[in-house]
């Protein structure tokens, strides 16, 4: 039995097909990932694919997940993949969804209800559900939601300081993201450091080529994140602005914007792109800023900040951690990055191994130095795998 897993990014789409094993393992019959979808970039827009044993990249033009979501299964439909059941990352479930949901009418349209939630998510897995649904008649189709590994989220991390009736009455409160890779990282890291997984204090940096977020971790559970209602919370993000005062916010709207003039902006013209003018990637800010753009030299500085930021204030939350975990494309690839994270943070008992970080960018690696009293780690994530095991498990019952 083939399941196939669409991790729908911000701006990149992830696949897998897998199929499960007699030991609980599970083969891999295909995977890829749509890449540079609907979004500001200087790199192309392709689909990376491995099946059977060969390896392609497609170009494609993929303005919306909608046109990604019909590439991906075009491709697999060429090769022969046959499909007996699909698992969709979904940002935010809200209050309403806890725990992955098999998607049927009912479903879809409370699903419909989220949209608003994480404008530039939610809109994104509802359309590529709509195009499964409707290329794959009949197949049996789940969500899983990134929301409910932060639903055991503390009180005092998860409230906002507002009225509390206002609170209740519009369900404003944090509710944390990225959690199918935290899921997943978070075992991983305790496995790797020989321990479990609720005796580990982690601060896991989930560092994507759309959303980022910081999440501390303790007691087998988020103590805290840094996104909050929504996914524009915290980090400075390829086009999200992240934190902001809220009386910006006000003054743009006093100003003359409208309500979803001022989302667009923060969700979709912000971030690197807003501060750079240049591009939305890391990377390719990061070279700029090498060749003395002074623009992409400043968006550079200030992602730096605001992770640094986060990190101090997590590694005080927790009173130490056993480690320090970078992840996701830009965590795992960017040794650049990591390597400017920890300057200066020796007497905080992080310190670098140059060497061992430079050579990090694939796989999960140790890369601190022996003196260092925090071990400082790269972990590579499998949210495909979090959401594959929550669909076998549903397929189970």
């Amino acid at each position: 039995m083939n399941t196939l897993i669409i991790n729908c990014g911000s701006s990149s789409l992830g696949f897998g097909v897998f199929a499960a094993e007699a030991d609980g393992g599970r083969k891999v019959v295909a995977a890829g990932k749509a890449k540079n979808v609907a979004t500001a970039t200087q790199a192309a827009s392709v689909v990376d694919w491995t099946i059977g044993g060969q390896s392609g990249q497609q170009p494609a033009t993929m303005e919306t997940h909608r046109a990604a979501a019909h590439e991906v299964l075009a491709i697999l439909s060429a090769h022969g993949v046959a499909i007996d059941a699909v698992g969709h990352r979904f940002v935010h479930g809200g209050d309403r969804f806890t725990e992955t949901t098999r998607i049927d009418d009912e479903a879809l349209a409370e699903l419909r209800a989220t949209l608003p939630l994480a404008p530039i998510h939610n809109p994104n897995s509802f359309s590529v559900i709509e195009v499964c649904l409707e290329r794959l008649p009949g197949v049996a189709q789940y969500a899983v939601f990134d929301t409910a590994f932060h639903a055991a989220m503390p009180p005092a991390a998860r409230e906002y300081a507002i009225p509390r009736e206002l609170a209740r009455d519009h369900s404003l409160r944090k509710y944390g993201f990225h959690g199918l890779s935290y899921q997943y990282v978070s075992a991983r890291t305790a496995e790797l450091l020989g321990k479990p997984v609720d005796q580990v204090r982690l601060i896991m940096c989930h560092l994507g080529t759309g959303g980022s977020s910081v999440c501390a971790f303790a007691e087998g559970r988020s103590q805290d994140t840094s996104m909050g209602y929504s996914p524009l919370q915290g980090l400075v993000m390829s086009t999200r602005s992240g934190d902001i005062d809220a009386e910006a916010v006000l003054a743009l709207i006093r100003a003359g914007y409208t309500p979803d003039e001022v989302g667009t902006l923060l969700n979709s013209k912000s971030g690197l792109i807003g501060v750079s003018g240049y591009s939305s990637n890391l990377a390719e800010v990061i070279a700029a800023a090498a060749d003395g753009n002074d623009a992409c030299a400043l968006a550079y500085e200030v992602y730096a900040h605001r992770l640094r930021h986060y990190i101090g204030a997590y590694l005080f939350l927790l009173g130490g951690a056993d480690a320090l975990v970078f992840t996701d494309d830009i965590g795992v690839k960017s040794w650049e990055l990591r390597e400017k994270v920890c300057a200066g943070a020796e007497g905080l008992g992080l310190v670098l191994d140059p060497s061992a970080n430079r050579q990090a960018t694939s796989g999960d690696a140790f890369v601190e130095a022996s003196t260092s009293t925090t071990r400082i780690m790269v972990v590579k994530t499998d949210e495909e795998r979090v959401i594959f095991d929550e669909v076998r498990r549903q397929l189970a019952v």
